[in-house]
């Protein structure tokens, strides 16, 4: 089968949807599948909204075929991102469909260079696989691409529904997002969570598979003696890997930490990640001896990662905007239970006391409660982290992944002909109706 990925970012650049793309194709690409990804040429996360690269180009990547168009930078950079999508979200909730006009705005979401052009001298595929739908520029072009070649077009969208309440849940959930949630042959999601908040739009349940994610193979453990002195790390620490960023709950997880120790507590706080510009002006706020308490390291290797985290009590990912959150699967991996935030699609992954707990987003005394509780009992640390390895092994493996996607591939080609010839003879959706 040839297939089409869009993705708005893709590895290097680092992050957990971009790694579950690559892995995605990765997989596909083993069975005997041709992939080709369209992306951009960011490899960090400012370059979406800076701007990177001067020409569209091509690589290989073990077999997928990746084209990278440039990005022009945004007038105001993060500032400027900030309000146009502010006004989006605000134009989406006006009366009646605004997705005309959205599907224009989102050109800018990333603003990729050329993406109209390379597009239209690919060869045919079999189906068009879109990725994100919080940078959704790439995902909607290939939506429409895939409607003018009528092939089917299928869905990871990573939907970050927050606490259902919140400007997170807006960002994903506008007229022209919903109106591709709507229209998509099939809507593959990591978690029940997800499933739900999507049903919740009016999207069919029946469009609708929970596929999960699946855990990258774990690299060989690096030398911990040069990395603890590389950084100057102090055990006991519990880590925080992701963008150091105030939806991510990094912020709330150094004040968690920082607040034991206000209590005489001796654990430290290791993050890796991007770090933001929030996260370094509350550090930046910091006295020297929190600083010591408090350790971003930035972006580290594979191996250094896994490595602080096989040394690490346990991982904490309090976010709001983790659609899964793969470095829980990670932290499994290692035997390390997890805290994560009753948020987005944390909770359809973490069994609450079973192998990890749950808190509030941003509830930063119930996070240092959470955090004490484990500190304090290496039995109950212990259990809970077995008990994730054996969720990781059973359900977390990326060949049951790649069946589940591939067996939704299989249905949607045999579904195709017949499905488009019934839906040219039903009435369009309006966006925000319920299907009855």
């Amino acid at each position: 089968m040839r297939i089409l990925f869009m993705s708005p970012a893709f590895p290097p650049f680092p992050g957990g949807g971009e790694r579950y793309t690559r892995s995605l194709a990765l997989n596909l690409v083993q069975g005997g599948h041709s992939v080709t990804v369209l992306t951009s040429a960011a490899r960090v996360e400012r370059e979406l909204w800076q701007g990177c690269g001067e020409r569209v180009t091509y690589e290989m990547d073990e077999g997928i075929e990746v084209i990278r168009c440039p990005i022009r930078g945004l007038p105001g950079g993060w500032p400027g991102l900030l309000v146009w999508r502010k006004l989006m979200v605000l134009i989406s909730l006006l009366p009646g469909d605004q997705s005309a006009v959205l599907h224009s705005m989102c050109r800018l979401i990333p603003p990729l260079q050329g993406l109209p052009s390379v597009l239209a001298r690919l060869p045919s595929v079999d189906l068009v696989h879109g990725f994100n739908i919080s940078w959704e520029y790439a995902l909607v072009a290939g939506w429409r691409w895939a409607r003018q070649q009528s092939v089917p077009f299928l869905l990871t969208p990573f939907t970050h529904f927050g606490t259902g309440r919140d400007r997170v849940a807006r960002n994903s959930t506008m007229d022209h997002q919903r109106r591709v949630f709507m229209e998509a042959a099939r809507i593959l999601v990591l978690t029940a969570t997800e499933q739900s908040g999507l049903t919740a739009l009016g999207v069919f349940p029946n469009q609708i598979d929970v596929i999960g994610g699946g855990l990258d193979a774990v690299p060989p453990l690096g030398d911990w003696g040069a990395l603890q002195q590389q950084y100057g790390l102090q055990p006991p620490y519990v880590i925080f890997i992701g963008r150091n960023s105030f939806e991510k709950g990094a912020i709330h997880a150094a004040q968690a930490v920082l607040a034991l120790h206000q209590a005489g507590g001796t654990a430290r706080l290791v993050l890796v990640g991007q770090i933001a510009g929030e996260f370094e002006r509350f550090y930046g706020r910091l006295s020297p001896h929190e600083q010591q308490v408090i350790r971003p390291l930035g972006i580290v290797s594979e191996q250094d990662k896994h490595t602080l985290l096989s040394r690490a009590e346990l991982l904490l990912l309090p976010s709001r905007t983790d659609s899964f959150g793969i470095v829980l699967l990670e932290a499994w991996a290692h035997g390390k239970p997890v805290i994560g935030a009753r948020a987005g699609g944390i909770p359809g992954v973490i069994d609450e006391r079973h192998n990890g707990l749950l808190v509030g987003f941003g509830d930063v005394a119930g996070l240092s409660e959470a955090i004490q509780t484990l500190l304090t009992d290496e039995l109950r640390r212990q259990r809970m982290g077995e008990n994730g390895r054996d969720k990781v092994h059973s359900q977390y493996t990326w060949e049951q992944v790649g069946q589940r996607v591939w067996a939704n591939y299989q249905a949607v080609m045999q579904e195709s002909g017949g499905a488009e010839e019934q839906r040219s003879r039903e009435p369009r959706l309006r966006v925000g109706e319920r299907r009855r």
